[in-house]
């Protein structure tokens, strides 16, 4: 029985903890601490469905969204919004290293429900992102709008 997990964890509160790729005999724990789901936005189908039968025979909830590591689109923010909102929480949501996970998170509280980028920011810094990690999302969050002028001018009036 796994008693520390080996994955980066960052609990945002109560319904959210982003995370690095769990290992298969980590997901009984996922159950132990209280989560009814699993979200997983990396990209490879055969561990995606691997991981899916882990996590629904643990008894939670599974959803796998694969997104790219880079160039999001405004579509995978919403997509990954809609997600959020229909699976149980807690809810564990992860990638690989838990970079992609801090990087849409902050898309997704700004595009999806309306926050400033600073308050994006503090929360993911409040869960233990440092200045490297809000360097690389920042410098990310700028490219994302330049490349989607509708979501830039959506944040603009915000």
């Amino acid at each position: 029985m796994v008693e520390q997990p080996t994955f980066v964890l960052y609990r945002l509160n109560d319904e959210v903890t982003l995370a690095g790729q769990p290992q298969p005999e980590e997901v009984e724990w996922l159950r132990r601490q209280g989560y009814r789901s699993v979200l997983n936005i990396r990209t490879d189908p055969i561990l995606g469905a691997v991981e899916g039968r882990n996590v629904e025979r643990a008894g939670l909830a599974y959803r796998f969204l694969p997104l790219p590591a880079y160039e999001l689109e405004l579509e995978h923010v919403r997509r990954f919004g809609q997600a959020v909102r229909e699976l149980p929480k807690p809810l564990f949501f992860h990638c690989r290293t838990a970079s992609r996970t801090g990087l849409l998170w902050m898309l997704h509280r700004m595009l999806n429900e309306g926050w400033s980028r600073e308050a994006a920011e503090a929360e993911l810094r409040a869960a233990g992102y440092g200045d490297g990690d809000m360097e690389v999302f920042n410098f990310c969050v700028d490219d994302f709008f330049e490349r989607q002028p509708a979501a830039a001018e959506r944040d603009r009036r915000e």
